[in-house]
């Protein structure tokens, strides 16, 4: 028999059996824990509205600004038609119906004739050789590059350098001879508005100069207006000269 604190026997060594006094040595247990409440999982991020985008030609889910089959061109994103096909920028058929809402609003009045007259100026790409770009130091002007001359028709003029598996075919192809590295197969457009013409850069990988190389580049996807005499300088040497024609 255990006596408790208060001096009655038990018969019980945890609690008095008379009083319920904890006995001598025996602790009293601690509280229940608090149970945490269960963690609940965040919401997943709402899925990309561009990503998976089916290409309108093939249906191919969209992963890049270009059709990774067809090389459709979703940013410039022209109708797409099996019927009375013309061709866009990036080879994709444009129906007749459609051509005029692609390609933009047509002009109020007739713009003077123009002509893009391509080739190469040495004041440019000493410009780029001092922005000490990373394969700025791989660079060597040309020796010699016979002018080419592209004339403005039509409603807008695509500058880049031809892919056959993307399926870019520039209106003025820079691929060469002598192949300018630093002009993107999809580098600028030139974009015919109701008051005359303009430069577009298309987010090029390095811009596009209007008249002065040491100045900033144009603004990407925004219109610059250009008139004869302007000067467009892209790649690491190339000059697109604005002439009467």
């Amino acid at each position: 028999m255990a006596t408790c604190p208060k001096g009655h026997e038990s018969t019980t060594a945890d609690y008095c059996d008379q009083c319920g006094a904890p006995m001598p040595g025996t602790s009293t247990p601690a509280p229940p824990a608090a149970v945490a409440p269960p963690a609940v999982a965040p919401a997943a991020p709402p899925a990309d509205p561009v990503a998976g985008t089916p290409c309108p030609v093939c249906n191919t889910p969209r992963t890049g600004r270009f059709c990774e089959e067809d090389g459709y061109d979703f940013l410039l994103a022209p109708p797409v038609t099996a019927a009375s096909p013309s061709t866009s920028p990036t080879g994709v058929a444009v129906p007749a119906a459609g051509r005029e809402t692609a390609a933009g609003p047509p002009s109020s009045a007739t713009p003077a004739a123009l002509v893009v007259v391509v080739g190469t100026d040495r004041g440019y790409f000493d410009a780029v050789l001092g922005m000490g770009g990373e394969d700025a130091g791989a660079l060597t002007f040309p020796r010699f590059a016979a002018e080419r001359r592209f004339p403005l028709v039509g409603q807008q003029l695509l500058i880049g350098r031809s892919s056959r598996s993307r399926g870019i075919h520039p209106d003025i192809d820079l691929s060469g001879p002598p192949e300018d590295p630093g002009v993107s197969h999809t580098h600028a457009l030139l974009v015919l508005q109701p008051d005359g013409w303009a430069v577009v850069d298309l987010g090029s990988s390095n811009g596009t100069y209007l008249n002065d190389p040491h100045s900033a580049p144009v603004p990407p996807e925004t219109p610059v207006p250009i008139a004869a005499g302007d000067r467009v300088f892209v790649g690491a040497w190339t000059c697109l000269s604005i002439r009467p024609a």
